[in-house]
């Protein structure tokens, strides 16, 4: 029975065709097509195999292909999970965790992996550097260009339905919170 547009699985289905059977192994050779596809068959005998003339020594592992890594030494702080005993062989050093977020930072690797307040410590560490680095530019009076590191460019040009909404919903939410405020002073 075919399936249709509104087809469900209550719908019957045909009854099989009596006397179904699997292939013998003879069967199977004899329907094997690798040698008339190109590619068929990859996963067969590594003789007939495609990638083993490539292969640089399909008989032994990975460990003996390529030379183990050495330990990166840390030159800063770097964080590591609860759940691992080691720092992996390489590891990230060009934003080291400081300031206010660095301190949220180290409190939130305290957590394992699989708790939220990890990862909720982690969303408010990225937002805390977001202000600490805006806050930074400022006292080295460097004005940042806010425009263009939003990549507000980009999306105005492939997304302006989405800036002009979002702009306008900000636009209502700053004017709300005005008289709000206005209004709590006059009385």
């Amino acid at each position: 029975m075919e399936q249709w547009l509104g087809s469900s699985s209550n719908d019957l289905l045909p009854a099989p065709v009596e006397g179904g059977r699997s292939l013998t192994t003879q069967e199977r050779n004899d329907v094997d097509l690798s040698s008339t596809i190109n590619g068929w068959g990859s996963d067969l005998d590594p003789a007939v195999r495609p990638g083993v003339p490539r292969d640089k020594a399909p008989e032994i592992g990975v460990e003996s292909l390529y030379p183990p890594l050495t330990q990166q030494a840390p030159t800063v702080r770097i964080h590591k999970s609860t759940e691992h005993a080691r720092l992996t062989p390489v590891f990230g050093t060009g934003c080291p965790p400081r300031g206010l977020s660095g301190k949220m930072r180290d409190a939130a690797y305290k957590f394992s992996e699989g708790r939220l307040e990890r990862w909720l410590t982690l969303l408010a560490a990225d937002r805390v550097n977001v202000v600490e680095d805006i806050v930074a530019d400022l006292a080295r009076l460097k004005v940042p260009n806010v425009f263009d590191e939003m990549g507000l460019r980009s999306e105005w040009r492939h997304n302006r339905n989405g800036v002009i909404t979002t702009a306008a919903i900000a636009v209502i939410g700053i004017a709300a919170l005005t008289l709000v405020r206005r209004s709590g002073r006059r009385r």
